[in-house]
């Protein structure tokens, strides 16, 4: 498909459409060397750079490297903060909100991720990576040399925005240097590093905390900037056009960029995440502030629809979400965030929960955010607390290999939607307790546990329901990317890739919230209202062990609890059905062996 007939399509009204065909054709009529240096510019878009296929093996390594290790620091990131957060409290001598320590980080990243796609066409990918990483890097050193809180989650914002491209840009990368075949095998090699960022992340800050050296928590990844940073200038070397010219083009493009909706954007989805993250905990939910700021993203989120439909280069092509042709985009990036509802809201970082035993001085602070639900499942139940952590391995370990399958399967046959299929029946059966998807929820697998469950069958249920999630989340990125245009493939990866995060939050916030009201109504039954006032989940365990309330009745908790994750289970399990209900609405498609000729062809079956 041409830049004219894709970006045209953007304007609801026939006026519209006319108005912005007419002026991408005069662009187009009057640029063509202004197009001509964009190729020079941007080679990664360019169909004929070299792809893996036309590179040595050293080179494809060195590539891979680089792109991994730039995911793994994004990753861990996520993870080496928080079995620390009580020693960078004392060590500042701060009594403000810690949680803001790794809530800032969590939040930059969430909404600079979609933008990513869109800067990388105007820059060029290889550069804005490298910048990327530079501004992630300097918002480590910032916080691994801060005075106070305040510096320290500046810091954190800041190594955020980095961190926000070094994944997403990742992958674009490796979109442009695959063909669609291959894609999800070397994607999938690319973000296994997370299993390895979440095992060990929490046990290198708890590490660095207990030597003292808690600093080096953030300083740490200083060293791989240089290292990134020299493998791509050297392996994804452009002789292109002179830098004068190259550099008077990125200045057009950033003339031409979405600012607005770039803004409106960002303004949407900090509203979201902030009132999700304090909504519950710090706040009710009925509080005039984090009503106010749902009410404040809804009008954001109409700003943003109505200045995509007038944008001659927007972050989110409205084309791409209301055509019925490219019905793919809109849904694998709803199947994804329900994908990562389910990780977040119940495995996604549970190793937490072995760190602080091993520094068991090392106790972070009380949040909704941390409360990974099986691992505390499993200590209410009577499982030790390093078992209850190791019992998520078998979850992300089975993810790991189930996606590995996947994309081989994919990249033999070429064929994604029905493997995709698969992994979304299999989910729900990890829910469901029989095959039949019209078995009641209420019988879900994951929701028959209780204080009596073996863990042989506890480890069973976790290895269907990771066999499930691993098929389907690497191979959901490489279906939304198939037919693009691809002056649209940096766009749609990015915003595909930002997805996951705004899941997370979601599902942890959603599944939060009627786990821990479900408990608290159950308890007040035994106890009484007067003891269940400011309770919250991360009390649980205490009550168990009776810290927390000396003399209550400690199965009458055990009991309360269980019937809380049971209706949670239950809620995620009518939403992996729904999930598998959205998938069959999926466009068939067949992965590019690498032949471009047959695209061409394809996208004027499209106009």
């Amino acid at each position: 498909m041409s830049e004219t007939s894709l970006h045209s399509h953007s304007a609801p009204t026939e006026n519209q459409l006319h108005a912005a065909g007419d002026a991408v054709l005069l662009e187009k009529g009057d640029n063509n060397a202004t197009r001509d240096l964009d190729t020079q510019l941007h080679p990664l878009n360019d169909a004929s750079h070299p792809k893996f296929d036309d590179m040595r093996a050293g080179k494809v390594a060195l590539i891979l490297f680089s792109l991994g290790l730039a995911s793994f620091l994004y990753a861990i990131e996520q993870t080496i903060v928080n079995t620390s957060i009580s020693t960078i409290g004392s060590a500042l001598q701060t009594k403000g909100s810690l949680t803001w320590i790794t809530t800032s980080y969590l939040l930059t990243t969430t909404v600079f991720q979609p933008v990513t796609g869109r800067l990388a066409d105007a820059v060029g990918t290889k550069r804005l990576l490298i910048l990327e990483i530079w501004i992630f890097i300097l918002g480590n050193v910032i916080a691994g040399v801060s005075k106070n809180l305040t510096q320290l989650v500046a810091g954190r914002l800041i190594s955020g925005v980095g961190g926000a491209g070094l994944l997403s840009l990742s992958t674009i990368l490796v979109s442009h240097l695959t063909n669609e075949r291959q894609r999800g095998s070397y994607l999938n090699l690319i973000n296994l590093v997370f299993t390895v960022a979440d095992a060990i992340g929490p046990i290198v800050g708890g590490g660095f905390a207990k030597s003292g050296n808690w600093r080096w928590i953030f300083l740490f990844n200083a060293p791989f900037g240089p290292v990134i940073t020299v493998i791509l200038l050297i392996a994804l070397r452009n002789s292109g056009s002179p830098a004068l010219q190259k550099w008077s083009s990125i200045r057009t493009k950033l003339v031409k960029l979405d600012f607005v909706g770039m803004a409106t954007l960002i303004a949407t989805l900090t509203f979201i995440v902030v009132a999700l993250n304090l909504g519950g905990q710090s706040l009710p939910w009925k509080s005039p502030t984090i009503v106010g700021m749902f009410c404040a993203a809804a009008v954001s989120f109409a700003a943003f629809v109505l200045a995509e439909n007038y944008a001659a280069q927007p972050v989110a092509p409205m084309n791409l979400f209301v055509q019925w042709r490219w019905r793919n985009v809109p849904l694998i990036i709803v199947v994804r965030c329900l994908l990562f509802f389910h990780l977040f809201s119940m495995a996604r970082v549970s190793f937490l929960y072995l760190a602080p035993r091993i520094f068991p001085e090392e106790q972070p602070p009380k949040r909704r955010h941390q409360t990974f639900y099986l691992p505390l499942f499993l200590q209410v139940i009577g499982v030790s607390p390093i078992n209850a952590g190791a019992l998520v391995i078998p979850f992300l370990s089975m993810a790991a290999i189930s996606s590995t399958i996947a994309n081989y399967v994919a990249y033999r046959t070429g064929h994604v939607r029905l493997p995709f299929l698969f992994s979304l029946v299999v989910l729900p059966v990890g829910m469901v307790r029989d095959t039949d998807l019209t078995a009641p929820i209420q019988q879900g697998l994951m929701s028959t546990l209780d204080e009596t469950s073996t863990i042989g069958r506890i480890v069973g249920f976790s290895l269907i329901c990771g066999f499930g999630f691993g098929c389907g989340t690497q191979i959901s990125m490489v279906i939304a990317q198939v037919g693009l245009p691809t002056d649209e493939l940096s766009t749609v990866t990015a915003l595909v890739g930002s997805s996951p995060n705004l899941g997370g939050v979601l599902g942890v916030g959603i599944v939060g919230t009627i786990i821990n009201n479900t408990f608290r109504r159950s308890f007040t039954r035994v106890v009484g209202e007067s003891a269940t006032a400011g309770l919250n989940l991360n009390d649980v365990v205490g009550l168990v062990v009776g810290e927390k309330a000396p003399g209550v009745d400690q199965r009458a908790v055990v009991h309360a609890f269980v019937h809380a994750w049971r209706t949670g289970c239950r809620v995620l399990a009518g939403i992996a059905v729904a999930q598998l209900l959205l998938a069959l609405f999926l466009r068939p498609v067949e992965l590019d062996d690498g032949k471009e000729a047959g695209r061409e062809e394809e996208d004027e079956k499209f106009d």
